[in-house]
């Protein structure tokens, strides 16, 4: 299989409206939209302009940045296309990615926080929060991500890599931060009560380690905050129903 064989595109109709695919020979793809022979959309709004392409190896790659871009609003898609903020697509696009982990947290009862760690524009470290389920301090979800990171990468030195975590690291995790070389950490929500990574310290960022880390605050910080709230409220509706049931 060739290194790029999967294409995610966007096409600028004739009528200004936007159209997202993927496809496996991008010049078939837009011969076909442009013929009549394409998506129905595309039909009565020919000819069509191909305005942005991407190249991925695997289908599935290719099918998941899909779906992500038909997510976004047309403002997003727009600075997409015209390369404007490319980094803070980038970083909401992995943000999301910890989300999805944090919500696997939710499910079993731990407290959501999400983790990935890319390297090369590819996820090789994913971690959810699992301290109670495993019964032990180390099972934070940047902690888990870091382990499957080195793993993965065959080095314990993760230079080139960046972390994305909905919640700011704490001291432990911070120190792993450094310790393992990161190069970026782009954090969701801050944490006033804990977080070491510029709320109470910013412990990444002191000039006396023999490495520091870039840091990036509150990128989907409303999401990241959201899955929290909710689950503490529902934690305190439990346990306010427990009560209940036993008197």
């Amino acid at each position: 299989m060739d290194q790029a064989s999967q294409y995610v595109y966007i096409l600028r109709c004739s009528d200004g409206t936007l159209y997202t695919g993927w496809t496996n020979n991008l010049e078939r793809r837009l011969e076909a939209h442009n013929s009549g022979e394409g998506a129905k959309y595309t039909r009565s709004r020919r000819p069509v302009e191909l305005v942005y392409s991407e190249a991925y190896v695997t289908k599935s790659e290719a099918m998941s940045r899909e779906a992500e871009i038909k997510k976004m609003r047309r403002a997003e898609k727009l600075m997409l296309i015209e390369g404007k903020d490319q980094r803070l697509l980038e970083d909401e696009r992995y943000m999301r990615a910890a989300l999805r982990e944090a919500e696997k947290a939710a499910k079993i009862g731990e407290v959501p926080i999400g983790c990935v760690i890319v390297s090369q524009g590819r996820i090789v470290g994913r971690g959810y929060n699992r301290r109670n389920t495993r019964k032990t301090t180390l099972a934070h979800a940047e902690m888990i991500a870091i382990d499957q990171a080195s793993r993965r990468l065959g080095d314990w030195r993760l230079e080139g890599c960046t972390m994305y975590v909905t919640l700011e690291p704490c001291q432990m995790c911070s120190g792993a931060l450094v310790q393992s070389r990161i190069d970026r950490c782009v954090v969701g929500a801050m944490n006033p009560k804990a977080g070491c990574v510029g709320s109470l310290i910013d412990i990444p960022g002191m000039p006396l380690w023999n490495h520091t880390v870039e840091i990036t605050r509150g990128v989907l910080e409303e999401e990241c905050s959201k899955i929290l709230k909710l689950f503490f409220k529902e934690l305190r509706q439990r346990v306010k129903r427990d009560k209940v049931e036993m008197i």
